[in-house]
């Protein structure tokens, strides 16, 4: 198991392209990397992806996430 943030950079690199966070839980729930008992994990994990850029960016650590559009993220290494 990995937590949601983990799944989704391992997610998003093996993809090579942005993805919407319902996309990743999806694959995440297939591929068995996350468990999830909530009603609404693509919201959690997009919260999540929000959180742990902004604890980064107040650390000075590069961010591992970009939102691209409306709910849809890529890596920050793509650029």
């Amino acid at each position: 198991m990995f937590s949601k943030t983990e799944a989704a950079y391992k997610i998003l690199k093996e993809a090579k392209k942005p993805l919407h966070v319902a996309e990743i839980v999806k694959i995440a729930i297939t591929k068995k990397m996350i468990k999830t008992k909530g009603k609404t994990p693509e919201s959690t994990l997009a919260v999540d992806l929000l959180l742990e850029n902004r604890r980064k960016d107040k650390q000075g650590i590069k961010t591992r996430f970009v939102k691209i559009g409306s709910g849809t993220w890529g890596l920050t290494e793509w650029k």
